[in-house]
């Protein structure tokens, strides 16, 4: 499985109960563009990612290690 930080915005942002709005309005950046950048039509510059960092106060390596996409489990018959 390739390892998308995209993906663990998200997961990021709905742990701590953060609209894609806020946060956007917090990283400096419009809501479609981050938008655009969680449904992967755009890719994240890395300025991007530390100011959506710094908006939901994570450490990029937080972000990396800690959220990890849920893997579904494979149901044993």
């Amino acid at each position: 499985m390739n390892f998308d930080v995209r993906d663990n915005i998200r997961i990021a942002m709905q742990d701590r109960c953060f609209t894609q709005s806020s946060i956007a309005v917090k990283a400096h950046m419009s809501p479609s563009v981050l938008s655009m950048v969680l449904n992967k039509k755009r890719r994240l510059e890395a300025n991007e990612l530390y100011d959506l960092c710094e908006a939901m106060e994570i450490s990029p390596t937080e972000l990396r290690t800690r959220y990890k996409p849920k893997i579904p489990e494979k149901e044993v018959v």
